[in-house]
């Protein structure tokens, strides 16, 4: 995986870029003319989609965050920034997704079109960004070896949902990805300063 600092430098312009391109040509761009993925035709497909939805869900990642600080009361890692640390991560990203998606203030697709509940404006994808913020704490640290990649792989197929049931641009996932990947960088670029901080403060 990239050194931290490159993953926030690729991740904040990248996230920037896309928003540029969505304030300048509107709600929908030229990547969002054509969806890459169908929408559900069956029952089945749409409660398939569903529940890969919902692991990008606040109550599904802060959940899941919530647990690896309890773990980190028995097994604390020196890279966490107390037992809490990982989960005021979560929110630190959950309020500024909130504050950009405001900002933007991107309308959704259709509202005939959409497959699933929606809240606020649509750019970035707060259950892409979620899941791959959510899912890096969660694993970070973890005894069992963990493949690399599985957070960006995760989220990809989170976003990939939020497309299928027509309430997100592909652009906005995509640009929620990049929001999760430069937020985890920049998480990581935290714990290796204070990493160096206090090895180069112990005596």
């Amino acid at each position: 995986m990239p050194p931290p600092l490159a993953r926030t430098a690729v991740g904040a312009l990248g996230t920037a870029w896309i928003a540029a391109v969505v304030h300048r040509h509107g709600p929908r761009t030229v990547l969002d003319r054509r969806p890459a993925l169908p929408a559900p035709r069956t029952a089945a497909a749409r409660r398939a989609w569903t529940a890969v939805t919902v692991l990008g869900s606040r109550p599904a990642t802060y959940t899941a965050v919530a647990l690896r600080c309890l773990g980190n009361g028995a097994r604390r890692p020196a890279r966490d920034s107390g037992p809490f640390g990982p989960l005021l991560a979560l929110a630190a990203a959950d309020v500024a997704r909130s504050v950009l998606c405001r900002w933007i203030s991107r309308p959704r697709p259709p509202a005939a079109t959409q497959l699933a509940p929606v809240h606020g404006a649509s750019f970035p994808s707060r259950h892409t960004a979620m899941a791959f913020v959510a899912c890096h704490l969660a694993l970070a640290g973890s005894p069992k070896p963990i493949p690399r990649g599985t957070a960006a792989v995760i989220s990809a197929i989170v976003g990939a949902s939020r497309v299928a049931l027509r309430v997100h641009w592909p652009t906005d996932v995509l640009g929620g990805w990049l929001f999760g990947y430069g937020f985890t960088g920049t998480v990581d670029l935290h714990h290796h300063l204070t990493r160096v901080r206090d090895e180069r403060s112990s005596p």
